[in-house]
């Protein structure tokens, strides 16, 4: 969301309103995340600040290119007066608050988002680690989470004068052009909300098209509304806005054709403004709360979010409207201090000294990230969490990390890694996905004992099932397919062991037919290896916020419970299994004790993450794998 614009264009006159409909936008958004009214769909906000940021934007530059005064150079510099020393202010803030608070986890993942913020790309950042924008395991507890939307805009803001300038001497012509582009992105968006919801939710392509209604509107404006019909139209807009707010909710395809709804009651509020309603909304409150709805929006989600790290999600409703308070005064000082003078050139007057003092700052918030990345990493003793707390922590990272190398010989096969004794020739082979890699160590150990040797062929994501075809992950068809190769080109092979998370492929699941009659035409031994118990929370995290809270530690599941999630991946997998004369391997055995399947032993995690087992974990087990390595 853009910050406060006091006019509508140069020369124009001030809309009061228009602050009132930035302070229902950031309203909804604020209620939505502190959780005070039941608005699952507040995120709309976002979406009316768009509106109302393409609209005063293509107001503002077509005026001044009119007038032959526009200039690029001017038009950057109000962009980096209004938007950068605030969102600075905060990049600054929530890195020296979290050194005191966060798990080192989440401390790289700051610096990530501290980096990619100061040069508005943290929606690309964003759109490549979220599961989705309410992925709460992973993003929700990261104080920058919000500035994908500046993203959006900065990266707008970027590209649209130069648009509107190649139109320097077609005005009319704008107006069509940026109806075709709004109906690419919207064609885009509506895809992208069905079949790559993620990246249509954080990316431009997908968003651009709010942004460029709002300059419709500033190209074609509407004849003005007076009494009963401009009351009509802004109430029917703010109806709109209401409605979606209270209806929508994370289920709800976005930014498709339901992003219309908030979108087009905007620009009723902005189009029809000029009656007793619009009056009301531009009143003296509403209007000041938008003035500062930039500096709120900034603050509220990283003040929420601090406060969930330290005290736990659910807060009491007196804490939660404690903290509102303290935001919008926080907002207000925000806006006062370090939004107005640089606005009013008051502080930095010159480009000159501008441009330094940004350039300063974006090197300030990158060191910053480098800080924070080094502390999470523990290479900079910044912060000092308790042993027990570390311990648990570092659960997140232990892991195998990389792919490993090919072994000599050139082998085709994308990387084979060799595990076992080193005077041994591989006879096995481990195929699968990540659920198979992080065998490696007990396989390691097992193949050690019995003077043995293996390789491991894995590919993220993808499971040894010959002929699926994974759109997302176009690679992993032709990365199966030489696997199988691989064995049949390599009688040394006489054993492979396949391994993935079988759960999430129940409707693939007769591909392991194909699969197994492959290995059993290459003449080797098959076995299946089932997948470990899984949690419904990340493992190391809440283990750690825990310890650091004194809270107890979260029940571990269940045997019974961890069995059912699986009970139909594994009766499909035993049935193909018998039809082949395939062995089934089941670590459920050696990691639970027939009520619960823990997820710790002696303060260590046995999980990076809600399912895969640490490298702790799996060095911890012996003689799972000896089938594999007899005769």
């Amino acid at each position: 969301m853009a910050p406060h614009r006091p006019t509508e264009g140069r020369g124009g006159a001030y809309r009061p309103d228009i602050d009132g409909l930035r302070a229902v936008a950031v309203t909804v958004v604020v209620l939505f995340h502190y959780g005070f009214a039941a608005l699952p769909g507040g995120f709309v906000g976002v979406d009316v600040f768009f509106v109302i940021s393409g609209f005063l934007i293509t107001a503002i530059t077509r005026d001044e290119i009119a007038r032959g005064r526009f200039s690029l150079a001017a038009f950057y510099e109000r962009r980096i007066r209004r938007i950068v020393p605030a969102l600075v202010a905060v990049l600054l803030a929530c890195g020296l608050a979290s050194l005191f608070v966060f798990l080192p986890e989440d401390l790289r993942l700051l610096a990530k988002s501290t980096m990619a913020a100061a040069v508005f790309g943290s929606n690309l950042l964003f759109s490549r680690l979220a599961a989705d924008y309410f992925d709460a395991d992973n993003l929700t507890l990261q104080p920058l989470l919000h500035t994908w939307s500046l993203a959006v805009e900065g990266q707008f803001y970027l590209l649209f004068p130069l648009v509107l300038l190649a139109l320097k001497r077609r005005p009319r012509a704008a107006a069509a052009v940026l109806a075709g582009l709004a109906a690419l992105s919207f064609a885009w968006g509506t895809w992208g909300a069905i079949h790559r919801p993620v990246p249509a939710f954080y990316l431009l392509p997908g968003r651009a098209w709010e942004l460029l209604l709002g300059g419709l509107l500033a190209c074609r404006p509407p004849p003005p509304l007076r009494g009963l019909a401009s009351d009509a139209a802004v109430a029917a807009g703010l109806g709109a806005i209401a409605l979606s707010a209270l209806v929508y909710d994370a289920a709800t395809p976005f930014p498709g054709p339901p992003a219309l709804v908030p979108c087009l009651g905007a620009l009723l509020v902005i189009g029809g403004g000029g009656g007793r309603v619009s009056a009301l909304l531009g009143a003296a409150a509403p209007a000041w709360l938008g003035r500062i709805s930039y500096s709120l929006y900034l603050w509220h989600w990283p003040v929420i979010v601090l406060a969930r790290y330290v005290r736990g999600p659910d807060l009491p409703l007196a804490t939660r409207v404690a903290l509102l308070a303290a935001t919008v005064a926080l907002a207000g000082l925000s806006y006062a201090a370090v939004e107005r003078p640089f606005i009013a050139r008051r502080t930095l007057p010159s480009r000159r000294g501008l441009l330094a003092g940004f350039a300063l700052a974006t090197a300030a918030s990158l060191g910053l990230g480098q800080v924070l990345d080094l502390t999470g990493r523990g290479l900079l003793p910044l912060t000092q969490l308790p042993a027990a707390v570390a311990t648990l922590a570092d659960g997140h990272f232990d892991r195998l990390e990389g792919e490993c190398p090919v072994p000599a010989g050139g082998d085709a096969l994308p990387y084979p890694c060799r595990f076992g004794s080193a005077a041994a020739r591989p006879t096995v082979l481990l195929w699968g996905n990540s659920y198979a890699r992080m065998w490696v160590p007990a396989l390691a150990q097992d193949a050690e004992a019995h003077g043995a040797a293996g390789l491991a062929a894995i590919m993220s994501k993808c499971p040894p099932l010959l002929g699926l075809e994974i759109p997302a992950l176009p690679g992993c068809a032709p990365f199966n397919a030489a696997a199988a190769a691989f064995v049949a080109a390599h009688p040394t092979i006489r054993t492979v062991v396949l391994g993935a998370d079988w759960f999430l492929y129940d409707a693939d699941l007769g591909r392991l037919d194909a699969t197994l009659a492959a290995l059993g035409a290459a003449g080797v031994r098959s076995f299946v290896l089932l997948a470990p118990p899984q949690s419904d929370y990340p493992v190391p995290r809440r283990l750690a916020m825990a310890a650091l809270r004194g809270e107890p530690s979260p029940p571990p599941p269940s045997e019974a419970h961890a069995r059912a999630a699986q009970r139909v991946s594994t009766e499909l997998i035993a049935a193909v299994a018998a039809r082949h004369g395939a062995t089934l391997i089941d670590p459920m055995t050696r990691l639970c004790d027939g009520l619960t399947c823990p997820v710790e032993r002696d303060g260590h995690p046995l999980f990076y993450d809600a399912g895969h087992l640490t490298v702790f974990a799996a060095r911890a087990i012996h003689g799972l794998f000896d089938p594999l390595f007899g005769p």
